[in-house]
């Protein structure tokens, strides 16, 4: 038989076929190239938050491991911290068992008395002032010992009445140092 084909139209049909064929081999490469880039793209993106996460995991086990090599100067910190609060309360206590000192002393009126100098020293209160005389210093002294105040008799210093000029007038008054304790308030007994 001959090569020769009788049916042109069968022919045709072929090469359409073949075109076809060859246009959705194409289109299928072309297709699949698109979402292999595409998926490569996403897998890079993810494998680059993948090593940055695995990146700061690391750097915070390199933290973690610095720390816990640290771990005495935390603890030496921390126990400085624990005894500054300790001493913050004690520094309130005291503070507001000194006003409460102060709020006895000025319950008392120091007539013919005036204080020059009140000092906080070692839970005591040291006064400096001039009196009037010596009754009205003591009359003064009664009247914060019925307040509650700890005077310490025996510390008690009185100087000889000496001339002074106050306020333009000129009085003969006693110098006077006296110590006061801490009293025994309300909030402190057992």
């Amino acid at each position: 038989m001959s090569q020769f084909n009788l049916l042109p139209w069968r022919e045709r049909k072929r090469a359409l076929r073949m075109r076809n064929w060859q246009i959705g081999v194409g289109l299928s490469l072309g297709v699949s190239a698109a979402a292999v880039y595409h998926l490569d793209r996403l897998w890079d993106e993810w494998l680059a938050q993948y090593r940055s996460r695995e990146q700061q995991t690391q750097q915070s086990l390199s933290d973690l491991k610095r720390e816990l090599k640290d771990n005495a100067l935390w603890t030496a910190r921390e126990r400085q911290t624990q005894h500054v609060q300790a001493e913050w309360q004690t520094r309130l206590q005291q503070q507001a068992r000194s006003w409460q000192v102060l709020q006895q002393l000025l319950s008392v009126a120091p007539r013919g008395v005036q204080v020059e100098r009140m000092r906080w020293h070692e839970q005591q209160i040291q006064i400096s002032g001039w009196a009037l005389s010596a009754g009205h210093g003591q009359a003064w002294q009664t009247g914060l010992a019925l307040a509650g105040a700890l005077i310490q008799a025996d510390k008690a210093q009185w100087e000889e009445p000496n001339w002074r000029m106050t306020q333009g007038f000129a009085a003969k008054q006693q110098r006077f140092h006296l110590q006061i304790g801490m009293p025994v308030l309300s909030a402190d007994k057992p």
